[in-house]
């Protein structure tokens, strides 16, 4: 009998002490990447980003954002030379940021358009980016939300 209620009584602890361990408060990062192609609407199914540092010569921090759609095999790739981790608008033409749509193998690069970064926070990277392609091809409405990445 003793055993039993021991028992009871660890189990009803475990459970107070398990049920304290959830998080509130704190929202989950809910990372996205969509943009308007035509008559075509891109949604990453998820988003890659990543930092990249040259060892080659010292010009800083490069910030790359993949979006993948996995139904179509479509991407975006979007990037921000001499990334400082503040929010800010980069040029595409002044090459301070790149971008590219890679569909059905074809790549897109981009010779026009914007990159912004509208949050920097300490988490989470989001904001907006328009381009147009040497072919023509026009990415409009683009926005994204991911979280930040780190300097390996």
């Amino acid at each position: 009998m003793k055993k039993s209620i021991f028992s009871i009584i660890v189990i009803l602890s475990c459970g107070f002490m398990f049920a304290g361990c959830t998080k509130t408060g704190t929202p989950t990062i809910e990372p996205s990447m969509s943009a308007t192609i035509a008559s075509y609407t891109f949604n990453a199914d998820y988003i890659e980003p990543r930092l990249q540092k040259s060892q080659i010569a010292d010009t800083g921090t490069t910030l790359i954002m993949d979006g993948y759609e996995r139904s179509s095999g479509d991407k975006i790739e979007i990037t921000v030379t001499k990334y400082t981790g503040n929010p800010g608008t980069y040029s595409i033409v002044q090459g301070q940021a790149s971008a590219y749509y890679l569909h059905n193998g074809v790549k897109y690069q981009a010779t026009g358009g914007i990159v912004a970064i509208k949050d920097a926070s300490t988490n989470v990277i989001s904001g907006y980016f328009n381009f147009t392609s040497t072919s023509g091809v026009t990415i409009l409405n683009g926005n994204y939300v991911c979280g930040k990445p780190w300097v390996y």
